[in-house]
């Protein structure tokens, strides 16, 4: 077994060495390129072989058992023919010695390996510094390439960095000196990165990779502008990055591209459809880009030049312009003339022609300066539209002037203004020379300038025509009817809500709004008339919106007329916001302790700072002395001139209070003010202290005053009273009569009834008996004398004075005494009773017989002097005075 073994490998052998080692003439290597160059030529054994064979090349680096690039090569044998192979080797040469070798195959048959070629290079290696190779290279983002760094003898590496990080600890190759990384590129900046080696005993070393990537075009399209040349545009890719020498180089067609993004070749118009192919090279790859279509239909037009006008009017214009290219006067084209005037008015026309050249301008605007652009695109196929032109300008002539917008208005005066609206520049069609207002033959002419009219005191309607001049010519009269009256006073005014500075209104139809209605509106308050406002709206409609016009925070009048053949006549009114803001001013406080009790008042904020329709009042108030934030809120709804608001049942201490206004919109500013609650028990004391002295200081006064005057006083309240007397001298026959026999120490306060006095006079005299006492009476309803029959007469103990044995006297006298002018009737008398018995009743009859019954049982008779006069001889009545029976003063007798 073993035999045939060895048997077939000596036949093997044998028919693999039927072919001969080629011939290995050189190897070298372009250090730049990092090109290797190897060349050899046919063994003579395969010269004549009609058949291809297989070349098989490895490399190798020194000190590397395993190559480092293998590839086969088919070649049919030439006997003159020495052939080559290049390779670029992925490691710079300079970083290891490299060396070849190769061999030849025809089917089965091999040959045996040639010897090692070392390659050589144009520079020999220098170990005394620090080298890194390759030097300023180019690589594909995204690849991996190698680098090496060269050590001298006797040192070690320290480090390898790029792009300022470590590459020591990756994964590298150690051949002696020479150290080799592999390392992954990433796209650089514009200028490149760095890789630095490092070693102990020497310098650092350097180098710098532009790493992009392969050539990339964009958007690339060709086009023509005249016919003549075409011009191919494009947008560089990602590989715009590399610069200098490194940058990426194009050529069109073969031609070379100056600039990079666009280029241009000469072409032939009518030669139909053609390919344009566009090379992109740089140190990393080629590519190639193509677009492909019929020149006429990528006509992109230059802008036209020369602008001119002609043959203006008020209302058009002719413009012409030049094109610098003959071939384009035969082309079809499709113009567009773009035309602003002032306020960023602008428009675009379209016209068409072969060649075009010029266009009319229509529909301007008179006096008024245009700016004209013209550009064009092919009439055939529109690819583009071309450049426009420079900026070209004019001015339309003058033309007469538009109707004014006039309106009448009446202020609260009553005077009533023409008011009209300036004309703009697009309506005054020139610069305008006056206005004029006319009616009932009178004629004013007011400056441009002005456009409102003070007409007087409204009366009588009159019908006033305004009219706008400039150097062309008067406009048309616009016609206001000045009213009498305008205003009616059933109209109303209601309350609108604006939003975002707008204001939408509606109302009912109006029957007399023959040509529609007109709506006005000015500030609340205002006092500029002619600053009113105003829009007319057509017939048929009942609703309308301002969009303009209304500050906002501002409130305003708006009333609706309708426009009648005669004057206008007002329909509605309201008071609106274009938009409400929050009050920007706080209400005038006021705030009183009333008890225990705030009574906080306030006034309404000024129109002006109101700046919304004042929904209420936010009320904040807390101890001054919190810090907590604790506060109490009362919320008052309402918005009158003067408002209130009572805060109860607060305690002894100090406050602090808040008051806002606030609108749908938010809440204004507040107004912060502080009172001190006393104690009530404390304003009670005051009080009564403050009252007892107004009481002392009263009676003081009175008392001071009375002292001053006691003498007036008592003379007036109090005057002296003269002691009465009893005259005797008429009292015979009854000084015996017990009837009025009292002992002293029995004397009582006796009560009497009143008396009712009819014309009688009491005298008296100087005969009285002294220490007499006046009995003190009460109002004693009983008028009749008591029962003679009740009690004993002499068992009751009377008053020892005659002179109140009041008797009453009918007719008739005592003896010696005058006849009484009338009679006293003697009501009830009924004095202080002592004991049982009744006192003096039983000696009082309706008679003068009484009396005498009286006395003939043993009484003494006795005499009533029925007149009392005073020492100066005035009668004094008996009711009231001090002997009268109605007094309620006891007399003492005599002083």
């Amino acid at each position: 077994m073993i035999a045939v073994l060895l048997l077939s490998a000596l036949l093997l052998k044998a028919v693999q060495g039927t072919l001969n080692k080629p011939l290995l003439k050189n190897a070298h290597g372009d250090l730049p390129s990092k090109m290797i160059h190897v060349s050899w030529t046919d063994e003579p054994s395969l010269l004549g072989m009609l058949e291809k064979v297989t070349y098989d090349i490895e490399v190798y680096n020194t000190g590397q058992t395993e190559p480092v690039h293998r590839d086969s090569v088919e070649i049919r044998p030439t006997p003159t023919v020495t052939h080559s192979w290049q390779l670029i080797s992925p490691l710079p040469l300079e970083c290891l010695p490299h060396s070849v070798k190769l061999r030849v195959r025809h089917f089965n048959n091999v040959s045996e390996w040639t010897d090692h070629r070392n390659v050589n290079v144009s520079s020999g290696y220098d170990n005394s510094e620090v080298k890194i190779y390759p030097q300023d290279d180019v690589a594909l983002a995204g690849s991996k390439k190698k680098f090496c760094c060269i050590i001298p003898n006797g040192t070690r590496i320290k480090d390898f960095t790029y792009r300022g990080q470590s590459m020591l600890s990756m994964n590298h190759t150690h051949v002696n000196q020479t150290y080799i990384f592999e390392v992954t590129m990433k796209p650089s900046k514009r200028g490149g990165d760095d890789l630095v080696c490092y070693s102990y005993n020497k310098g650092p070393e350097g180098s710098t990779v532009f790493v992009s990537f392969i050539p990339e075009v964009v958007n690339l399209t060709c086009e023509t502008r005249n016919l003549r040349v075409v011009e191919c545009s494009w947008t560089q890719g990602r590989d715009k990055n590399l610069g200098g020498d490194w940058a990426t180089r194009y050529t069109l067609n073969g031609s070379s591209c100056k600039t990079v993004g666009r280029c241009a070749i000469d072409i032939d118009p009518y030669q139909g459809k053609v390919v344009w192919t566009l090379t992109a090279q740089n140190s990393i790859s080629t590519t190639n880009f193509t677009d492909s279509a019929d020149p006429r239909h990528r006509v992109y037009l230059r802008a036209p030049q020369h602008l001119s006008a002609s043959q203006i009017d008020s209302r058009e214009a002719s413009v012409q312009w030049h094109w610098p290219d003959a071939d384009l006067r035969s082309l079809p084209m499709r113009c567009q003339v773009q035309r602003t005037w002032p306020n960023k008015g602008e428009d675009v026309r379209e016209e068409s022609g072969v060649g075009l050249h010029s266009v009319t301008v229509r529909e301007l605007h008179p006096y008024t300066r245009y700016s004209v652009q013209v550009r064009c695109a092919s009439g055939e196929h529109l690819w583009r539209w071309g450049d426009w032109s420079e900026v070209f300008s004019f001015e339309t002539k003058e033309d007469n002037p538009q109707a004014v917008d006039a309106w009448m208005t009446v202020d609260s005066m009553n005077r009533s203004f023409v008011v009209w609206k300036k004309l703009a520049a697009k309506q005054s069609h020139g610069k305008l020379t006056k206005y004029q207002l006319s009616w009932h033959g009178s004629v004013k002419a007011l400056e441009p300038t002005e456009h409102c009219y003070n007409m007087g005191t409204a009366g009588t309607e009159k019908r006033i025509n305004v009219t706008a001049f400039n150097t062309a010519g008067p406009s048309q009269p616009s016609t206001i009817m000045a009213p009498s009256p305008w205003q009616p006073a059933d109209v109303q005014t209601t309350r609108a809500n604006g939003t975002g500075g707008s204001l939408e209104l509606s109302w009912d139809s109006g029957a007399g709004a023959s040509c529609g209605y007109v709506l006005d509106w000015l500030p609340v308050g205002g006092q500029e008339d002619c600053s009113i406002q105003w829009i007319k709206i057509p017939a048929g409609h009942t609703s309308t919106r301002i969009n303009s016009g209304l500050e906002d925070g501002v409130r305003y009048t708006l009333s609706l007329y309708a426009c009648t053949s005669e004057a206008p006549e007002l329909l509605q009114r309201w008071e609106a916001y274009g938009q409400e803001q929050a009050p920007a001013e706080a209400p005038t406080v006021h705030a009183v302790q009333d008890g225990q009790e705030v009574l906080l008042t306030w006034d309404e904020i000024c129109l002006e700072k109101q700046r919304g329709f004042i929904i209420g009042y936010v009320i904040k108030y807390s101890l001054s002395s919190s810090n907590t934030g604790q506060e109490k809120t009362e919320i008052i709804y309402g918005s009158e001139p003067r408002m209130e608001k009572r805060i109860p049942n607060l305690r002894a201490d100090t406050y602090k209070f808040k008051i806002s206004a606030f609108t749908s919109r938010g809440e204004g500013p507040a107004t912060t003010t502080t009172v001190t609650v006393t104690s009530q028990a404390y304003t009670i004391i005051v009080y009564s202290i403050t009252l007892l002295g107004v009481v002392v200081t009263l009676v003081l006064l009175s008392t001071i005053l009375c002292y001053r005057n006691r003498a007036w006083l008592k003379d007036k309240v109090y005057p002296d009273i003269p002691a009465p007397q009893l005259d005797w001298s008429n009292t015979k026959g009854i000084h015996d009569c017990q009837l009025f026999k009292l002992p002293d120490e029995q004397v009582e306060h006796i009560m009497a009834p009143s008396l009712k006095v009819n014309d009688v006079s009491l005298k008296v005299t100087h005969n009285v008996t002294p220490n007499v006492y006046m009995p003190l009476y009460t109002n004693v309803t009983d008028l009749q004398p008591s029962d003679p029959t009740d009690g004993d007469l002499d068992s009751s103990p009377f008053l020892d004075n005659p002179t109140y044995n009041l008797l009453l006297v009918s007719g008739t006298a005592v003896d010696d005494a005058p006849p009484p002018a009338t009679t006293v009737q003697i009501e009830g008398y009924k004095p202080q009773e002592l004991g049982t018995s009744p006192p003096l009743a039983s000696c009082v009859d309706s008679s003068y017989q009484a009396l005498e019954d009286v006395c003939r049982r043993g009484q003494p008779q006795m005499t009533w002097n029925t007149h009392l006069e005073s020492e100066d001889n005035i009668l004094v009545g008996l009711v009231g005075d001090p002997i009268s029976v109605n007094s309620s003063q006891r007399l003492l007798g005599n002083p």
